[in-house]
């Protein structure tokens, strides 16, 4: 499990640095509005990311866990919400992501707007 680092989108322009995606990462949730996490697919295939959530809905049924499919050759944008925080198991204000394919290809970089 690799600790992402958010890098920070400034006026002047970004270009944000990406490295290979794990199969399993934590990641800065921000305010819970600010802050994306940035997968870019380089493979021939979907893969998908998933977003852990922690605990269980007011029904006692657990938290669905977010599932992203980052098209093959291209890009998604994960708005990483305060309800993703897994304080147990990524750390004080962050979330764990989770992907289907461990390709070097498949590239991540973390954003903050703000």
């Amino acid at each position: 499990m690799a600790a992402l680092t958010t890098q920070l989108l400034v006026n002047a322009g970004t270009a944000p640095e990406f490295g290979a995606a794990a199969a399993s990462d934590t990641a800065e949730v921000g305010t819970g509005s600010n802050t994306f996490a940035v997968y870019r697919n380089g493979t021939a295939d979907p893969v998908d990311v998933t977003v852990v959530v922690p605990g269980n809905t007011s029904y006692g049924q657990p938290t669905p866990d977010p599932v992203i499919a980052v098209p093959a050759g291209g890009e998604a944008w994960i708005p990483l919400r305060r309800e993703y925080v897994d304080r147990a198991g990524a750390g004080v204000g962050r979330c764990t992501l989770n992907t289907s394919d461990q390709d070097p290809a498949l590239e991540v970089a973390v954003v903050r707007v703000g």
